[in-house]
This record gives structure tokens, sequence and C-alpha cells, in this order.
């Protein structure tokens, strides 16, 4: 299988990806009483488990770990990918894990068929590892397509993006959004600031990250960070939950039949 790394920069593929910014998919109205936030994992390093899941525990929040299976314990040139054990241990830890395709492929390089293929395969494997199904999705390197969405968010409750808002009013479960929770651009100010304007919406405030460490990569949190953005949450009154439980606080499931997961995820 070839799998395309970073953003597609073909003429067809903008073209593709700017209609599915501007086409509704899946409109859903947040109507839960009170914000909320979530903090999410890309691509799963192990120390997103290992740090990451664990400053998460102790402060009674739990995350979304958007896993691609199929590249579990492959060491790259930014990280050690975690384990099949550490993906258990997530579960076990009350702890979402998402989809995230299974080697880790830009949707906008397949077809319906072959992204299916891959979906299919990190379910079965998350599946056999942890006994919950995959019901959330994150787009690899943040790329996606109009049809590849479609598909996507009629197999899944969400679709995470790395565009750089916070979700508001009626929002599209195929295109969430997300801020980057990242040391190279995140302070206290900017984190103030999102979480204020996310309790005055009653809105969801999804954060992003990868790695978990005292030097962490472009893409990652060090502990410092990560316990300074509970503290401001917690400071405010946002709770810290899973994708899954998220969404049901903000109405999912209730004018709609929702899937029934048996998912270990934090009530609000």
């Amino acid at each position: 299988m070839l799998v395309e790394r970073g953003w597609s920069v073909t003429y067809r593929h903008k073209l593709w990806r700017l209609l599915a910014r501007r086409i509704p998919l899946r409109p859903f109205p947040l109507s839960g009483p009170s914000a909320v936030a979530s903090i999410t994992f890309d691509d799963v390093p192990d120390s997103a488990v290992s740090v990451g899941a664990q400053l998460l525990g102790r402060s009674g929040a739990a995350g979304t770990f958007y896993i691609a299976a199929g590249t579990c314990e492959f060491q790259d040139r930014h990280w050690r990918v975690c384990s099949r054990d550490q993906i258990r241990d997530l579960t076990e830890g009350g702890h979402e894990v998402g989809c995230h395709t299974a080697h880790h492929v830009n949707v906008q390089s397949l077809g319906v068929e072959a992204l299916a293929r891959e979906c299919d395969e990190n379910a079965r494997t998350i599946l056999e590892i942890t006994g919950y199904p995959l019901l959330n999705f994150a787009y690899p390197f943040g790329d996606l397509g109009l049809w590849q969405a479609r598909y996507l968010v009629q197999r899944f409750q969400s679709c995470r993006t790395i565009y750089e808002r916070i979700n508001v009013g009626t929002i599209d479960l195929a295109k969430v959004g997300a801020i980057g929770l990242f040391d190279r651009t995140m302070t206290r100010d900017r984190l103030e600031d999102l979480v204020g304007a996310a309790v005055a919406a009653k809105g969801w405030l999804v954060f992003y990250t990868h790695d978990v460490g005292p030097e962490p990569t472009f893409m990652g949190t060090s502990p410092r960070l990560m316990e300074l953005t509970l503290s401001v949450l917690a400071d405010h009154g946002v709770p810290c939950v899973t994708m899954e439980a998220a969404l049901r606080h903000h109405g999912y499931g209730e004018d709609r039949t929702a899937p029934s997961t048996g998912a270990r995820s934090a009530e609000i």
C-alpha cells in the first residue's frame, strides 16, 4: 500500500479538500448545559500513554487516543509508537481509543473501498486488544476530502480535524475543530482565553497533541503544559472527558439512534 505523507497538494486534492470544508455533511447542534473539553492524542507515541494518560488520570480526567494499530511499536524519526499492552492499559484506565486508520494513511490517497478496509482492519485489531469498538475518528495528517469525510462520518460518531476553532452552536460532526496543544504555540494567556470563550458559549473545546515529555517535539506537549491546561480547565469548572463522553454531554443520541458502545468513558 502506498501511504501518502503529509497534506495532498495537487489541484484535484485541494479542490476536494475545499469542498469538504464548505459542504455540511452532518450538522449537530451542541445542546449541553455547560462547556466541556477533550484532550486528544494522535498517532499515540508511547509517551502519550506513559506520561500523558497518567497526568490525565491523576486529575480525574480522561482522554481520547487516536491509534493506527498497524504502526504499534514502530520507531519513526520522532518517537516510538505505543504497544498493544499500552493500548489495553488506556481502556482499562477509562480512556477512549479512537481510529486513525490502520497504517496512518492520508485518507485523500484512498478510495472509499480502500478507506473502509483500513478502518475495518484497525477496528478488528483494537477490538481484539481491548474488547471495545472504535467510535470516533481523527484524520491522519489532518487531511480530508469530500467523499472520504462523507463515508467516515456515516461510520463514526465524529471525525476530528486540525482546524483550529472552538466548537460552538451547530457543528459538523465530519469536521470537529481542535486546537494544537503544543509548547511552541500555547501560553497561559491563550489557554485562559480559549477556556473562557468555551465557557461563555457553552461549547466544546478540543485539544490535540502527540508526544508528552520534558523536551517534546514541535507537535508535542510538556508535562508542565499538560498540567497547566488541566489546572485552567479545573479553575473554570470545565470537565476534561473523552470525545464520546463530550458528545453525550452535548446531546448525542437523544434525538437520534446512537451506537450502543460499552466503552469506558468518564461521566460528566
